[in-house]
C-alpha cells in the first residue's frame, strides 16, 4: 500500500467550532502550493494523484468555479474522490468531494503565479457523470465523529484503494469556542491550563500523599496546580513510553497542543486512531475522576478510547488501563449537578 500525505494548514478546514471573535476568523479553505520561487513540496504531490473525472464534466466544473472569480485565474487540477474514510474508517456518502488547484494569472496582480489548493465545502456540481458536493461529504464525515469539534490536519491518497483519508484530530466538544482551540497555536503555550484546569477539585484526596512525597512544607493551595501540571506531564511520557514499547506509532501528546481536548494521548492502531484519556494519582488508590463530557465521549468512541491511570505518580509509578465497560462496572460518586432556571443552559 502506497499513501501520499497532503498536509493542509491547521486553520484551514474545521468544524463545529464556534466562532467567539468580534470579526473574521474563518476557515480559509484553501493551502498555498506556489508562492514566488516557493514550492509546499509535500502538499505538491497532489499532482501524482488521478484527476478522476471526464473531460466534459471537468470543463464543466471549472467554468462554474471561474465564474464567481473576481480576479483573473486558471484551474490547473481538478481531483475528484468517490471512496472517503476519516481516520482510517470508512464514511458512507453518495457525494464524492472535489479538490482543485487556482492560479492566479493576472500579471498586475501582487499574487501573479501563485498556487493554492483549494478544497471549500460550498463546492457543488452535478451532471448525468457526476455528483459532487463537498458539504455532503463534510457532514457525513463530522456525523461518524459525533459530532465532535474537528481539525482536518491532512489529506491521505491511497494509490491502491483509490481512497481518500480525513487524518482530523477531535479537539473538543460541538461548539468549543475558537479561542480555546487556536490561541495556543500561536506561542502562547498553556495559557489558560490553570483557569480551566479539571483537576483544580483533586486537592483534598491528593494533598497528603503529595505532601509525604514531595515535602509537607512543599505543598499548598498556591502552587498545587503547578504540581498537578508536572504530575500530568510524567503520565503523559510513561503512557507514551508504554505504547512505544507495545509497538503503536502515530503517537501524539494531544494534551501539549490542546489543553481541552476530549484524550490526552493518540496513537495509531493497524491504520485507525486510538485514543486516551490519562488519570493519575499521588495515592497508591485506583481511582479517577471524569467530567461529563469525557464521559460522553468514552461512550460514543466506545472501540477507541481507553482511560490509563497512572497511580503513585510520584513514587513508583504503576498503569492501569480501563476500557468503557470497564467503568460501567465501577462505583461511581456524582460531585456536582448543574441547576438551570427558566429554560435552556447556554
Amino acid at each position: 500500500m502506497s499513501v501520499i500525505r497532503l498536509p493542509i494548514d491547521i486553520k484551514s478546514l474545521y468544524f463545529n467550532i464556534k466562532n467567539d471573535n468580534e470579526t473574521g476568523h474563518t476557515a480559509t479553505v484553501a493551502t498555498p502550493l506556489k508562492q514566488g520561487s516557493s514550492i509546499h513540496e509535500e502538499l505538491a504531490q497532489i499532482r501524482n494523484i488521478p484527476e478522476n473525472i471526464n473531460s466534459y464534466s471537468r470543463d464543466s466544473l471549472i467554468s462554474q468555479i471561474l465564474s464567481k472569480s473576481r480576479a483573473a485565474a486558471i484551474i490547473t487540477d481538478v481531483f475528484v474522490f468517490e471512496s472517503i474514510s476519516v481516520n482510517g474508517t470508512s464514511v458512507e456518502c453518495e457525494s464524492r468531494f472535489c479538490i482543485y488547484i487556482r492560479e492566479e494569472t493576472d500579471p498586475q496582480n501582487f499574487h501573479f503565479g501563485r498556487q493554492k489548493v483549494h478544497y471549500p465545502p460550498t463546492l457543488k456540481f452535478s451532471d448525468s457523470d457526476i455528483d459532487i458536493n463537498n458539504r455532503k461529504v463534510i457532514d457525513a464525515i463530522s456525523e461518524s465523529l459525533c459530532n465532535y469539534a474537528f481539525i482536518v490536519e491532512a489529506f491521505e491518497y491511497d494509490t491502491e484503494s483509490k481512497n481518500l483519508n480525513f487524518d482530523v484530530t477531535i479537539v473538543g466538544e460541538n461548539g468549543i469556542p475558537y479561542s480555546k482551540i487556536f490561541l495556543n497555536k500561536r506561542g502562547v503555550g498553556n495559557k489558560f491550563s490553570s483557569v480551566f484546569n479539571e483537576f483544580a477539585d483533586t486537592y483534598d484526596s491528593e494533598i497528603i500523599s503529595l505532601r509525604e512525597h514531595l515535602g509537607y512544607e512543599n505543598v499548598s493551595p498556591e502552587n498545587y496546580m503547578e504540581i498537578i501540571n508536572r504530575n500530568k506531564s510524567v503520565a503523559v511520557n510513561r503512557i507514551c513510553s508504554e505504547l512505544n514499547n507495545s509497538g503503536f506509532g502515530g503517537i501524539r501528546k494531544l494534551a501539549e497542543e490542546y489543553p481541552y481536548s476530549l484524550y490526552d494521548v493518540e496513537y495509531s492502531d493497524r491504520g485507525k486512531k486510538k485514543f486516551v484519556i490519562i488519570r493519575f494519582t499521588s495515592t497508591k488508590t485506583n481511582y479517577f475522576s471524569l467530567p461529563y463530557n469525557k464521559i460522553k465521549f468514552c461512550n460514543d468512541f466506545a472501540d477507541s478510547v481507553k482511560i490509563a491511570l497512572v497511580t503513585d505518580v510520584n513514587g513508583i509509578p504503576n498503569v492501569h488501563w480501563y476500557a468503557i465497560e470497564d467503568l460501567n462496572k465501577m462505583n461511581k460518586t456524582i460531585n456536582s449537578i448543574t441547576y438551570t432556571n427558566g429554560g435552556e443552559h447556554s
